[in-house]
């Protein structure tokens, strides 16, 4: 199981519990804002639920909603490598 999410992985993500189709460069860029790509808090959290479940890890939401995607992703990455 790979150690690190990726903006594919991510995208796939989204679009999958959050119904929205986002491009890897939507994501990748580092203003980006899940509101902007219209991906509400609801979505956000489809997501971070099936990253918990996929990874064995707990990941605290409320560090995380009105952050940049990119920061988003760097806290789960770090989470995940962490085992926490």
């Amino acid at each position: 199981m790979a150690s690190e999410i990726t903006y594919e992985e991510l995208a796939t993500l989204i679009k999958v519990r959050a119904g929205v189709q986002v491009t890897v460069d939507a994501l990748a860029d580092p203003g980006c804002m899940f509101l902007d790509l219209g991906v509400d808090s609801l979505g956000v959290l489809g997501v971070l639920s099936d990253l918990e479940n996929r990874y064995g890890v707990s990941i605290d939401s409320t560090e995380l909603l009105g952050r940049p995607v990119a920061e988003f992703l760097q806290t789960v990455n770090s989470t995940v490598k962490a085992g926490a």
